[in-house]
């Protein structure tokens, strides 16, 4: 079965990356600004730099994390209905954009900070939507106390979605909180161990250190089971090389410390190899995720991932400013196809909007539907003697008819999506239609959905749980 996949490094560079990589961690080392995640690390065999502000990180234990680091493992959902299970040989998972800090009507411009029941309201649209296969917080619970935001996002997740949940934890605290607040839906800690209905991603904070809270919540998080996705988000020329190799190496190297921190908390704790990197916009200061650069970073990203045997997430999926010009499906599809190209097990970014400092509710449904087209593409095509069919070849090259052949009938359909799908018909221009239309239907799409009554996908006891569980904590804060 063949998958169609970019590829950027050949396997020489991937090598030199990651020889480069295992250099940076021997000789530079990284800083992890937490003293007992330092103390835990250097007992386990790191050593302190002469300046002791860094630690450095020997080969041996590079090698034996990549060995003890699970190479597949499950993203649980909590009806059991909508399980990811990683490496897919046919499927890239798809998840929403997050973190977002308001919420913008992108037909009138209209924009509003963010709140609880925004977060509510995207988590019903991802329900609803099929070509969606797991949840982050689309935006943020702004409104929220600082030190309980975390919990009042997975509580309101938890509560109007079944797909798995993946978001991050500030610091240790709300890591173990987020732990025993999911653990209410699977019956203690050791059930959400097996299946792990939430995952939190932790970022390496580029260059090369680990922010205390970041670096603790993910300690608490690999020792409770959940996986972690190490999401390094350099940004090229600001905060690692303008070079995307040397961006990938730096990238690489954060990566594989994060992995030793997650195998030293837990040895064969789930760990998912993960880049958010960008090109930099030097003459703002900027992130620029629409480079075309950008998608060679995450297609190298995944290429390192892949060479280690890793279970991965480096792919970005949106259409961004393009959602606004288009007439019908179709015309998004070129866009969005060669960001499903990527190597990689997991994706993010639909409804993301202004660099995913935003969200939009028209702009998730029309990355969802523009999606469903585009993952068509890395779907699998069989590569057997009987797809390829030297018969036919044979047959044809006497009558020269391959429309009349069997072969041809039963697989047309099955080889070209075209066929079953006609807004899959890419013609790389702006059709005939009126500009904006899509995103002016989506919006009518998403206002019918969150005019239905607003019903927990939780029986109430379980949300009568949850509400106590997060009474406590709050009371207990005071």
């Amino acid at each position: 079965m063949a998958r169609a996949e970019m590829t950027f490094l050949s396997n020489e560079e991937i090598r030199r990356i990651h020889d480069t990589s295992i250099r940076v961690l021997e000789e530079v080392g990284v800083v992890v600004n937490s003293k007992g995640v330092c103390d835990m690390l250097v007992a386990a065999g790191l050593e302190r730099s002469k300046d002791g502000k860094r630690l450095l990180i020997p080969e041996s234990i590079v090698r034996s994390s990549l060995a003890s680091a699970p190479k597949s493992l499950l993203l649980a959902s909590a009806d059991r209905k909508k399980d990811i299970r990683i490496p897919s040989e046919d499927k890239l998972y798809a998840a929403n954009g997050g973190e977002g800090i308001y919420v913008k009507d992108v037909v009138t411009s209209d924009s509003h900070p963010s709140r609880t029941e925004d977060l509510r309201d995207f988590a019903i649209l991802v329900e609803s939507l099929p070509q969606i296969d797991f949840f982050w917080p689309m935006v943020g619970a702004l409104e929220a106390p600082a030190h309980l935001k975390g919990l009042f996002e997975l509580k309101t997740c938890l509560e109007f979605t079944s797909k798995h949940v993946q978001l991050d934890a500030h610091n240790a605290d709300v890591a173990r909180h987020m732990v025993r607040l999911a653990s209410i839906l699977t019956g203690g800690p050791e059930a959400l161990a097996k299946r792990p209905i939430i995952s939190c991603s932790q970022c390496p904070i580029s260059p090369l250190s680990f922010e205390a809270g970041l670096v603790e919540g993910q300690v608490e998080e690999a020792r409770a089971g959940i996986p972690v996705v190490a999401m390094s988000a350099a940004v090229a020329g600001l905060t690692s090389p303008v070079t995307l190799s040397g961006t990938l190496a730096q990238v690489n190297a954060e990566g594989l410390a994060s992995l030793v921190i997650t195998q030293i908390a837990r040895k064969g704790a789930p760990w998912i190899y993960s880049s958010d990197s960008s090109a930099g916009n030097l003459k703002t200061g900027s992130i620029d995720y629409e480079a075309l650069e950008s998608v060679l970073l995450r297609t190298g990203s995944g290429q390192m991932g892949r060479f280690y045997g890793l279970p991965t997430m480096t792919a970005g999926i949106s259409l961004e400013e393009v959602s606004t010009t288009l007439a019908r499906v179709s015309e998004g599809v070129g866009h969005m196809m060669t960001q499903a190209l990527v190597p990689s097990d997991l994706a993010s970014g639909l409804g993301g909007i202004d660099n995913a400092r935003g969200a939009s509710f028209e702009q998730l449904l029309v990355d969802a539907w523009v999606w469903d087209i585009a993952r068509e593409l890395i779907r699998t095509f069989e590569t057997n003697d009987a797809a390829i069919s030297f018969e036919t070849i044979r047959d044809a090259g006497l009558d020269s008819n391959f429309l009349g052949k069997r072969h041809t009938l039963d697989r047309f359909r099955g080889e070209f999506v075209s066929s079953r799908k006609p807004e899959a018909m890419y013609k790389g221009k702006i059709e005939d239609g009126e500009r904006g239309a899509l995103i002016k239907k989506a919006r009518q799409e998403a206002r019918a959905i969150l005019s239905r009554p607003k019903i927990p996908v939780l029986p109430k006891d379980k949300v009568r749980m949850l509400d106590e569980y997060l009474r406590n904590v709050s009371r207990a804060s005071l």
